[in-house]
């Protein structure tokens, strides 16, 4: 009788184990297609890189700088109403350099302004102190 419960086990296994093989065989099927993804991808790159080579209209750039001041210098658009390219870049190439300096700060520059500014807390809470002695 031993015997015979030990019989039903291994078929199940084989039974797995072929099933398996075939879940394996058909999983590594669809990896094989011959789809080149690389040579798809790189259509749309060279396509997107020609979009970007070609220079943009004058009224394109000063759209973008009209957004560019209202998102970081909280320009409202309706001061652009009426003003030319040649009015607007003025403005835009004062608040992009000073944001384009703010992001290139050296480290020690920030760490020479935050002592600096540590400091001058200090100083007043050491005169704070110094007052509540005096009364």
């Amino acid at each position: 009788r031993s015997g015979e419960e030990d019989d039903p086990k291994p078929l199940k296994k084989q039974a797995q184990i072929k099933q398996d093989e075939a879940y394996a065989r058909e999983l590594k099927a669809k990896l094989n297609k011959n789809i080149d993804w690389d040579e798809k991808e790189d259509n749309d790159v060279k396509r997107y890189q020609a979009f970007k080579r070609k220079p943009q209209t004058e009224a394109q750039v000063r759209k973008n700088m009209m957004i560019y001041l209202r998102n970081v210098a909280g320009f409202k658009m309706d001061y652009f109403k009426g003003m030319t390219y040649d009015d607007i870049r003025p403005i835009f190439e004062q608040k992009f350099n000073s944001s384009v300096a703010f992001l290139q700060k050296t480290k020690e520059q920030m760490d020479e302004e935050d002592s600096r500014a540590l400091k001058r807390l200090s100083e007043t809470q050491e005169e704070k102190a110094a007052k509540k002695q005096k009364l």
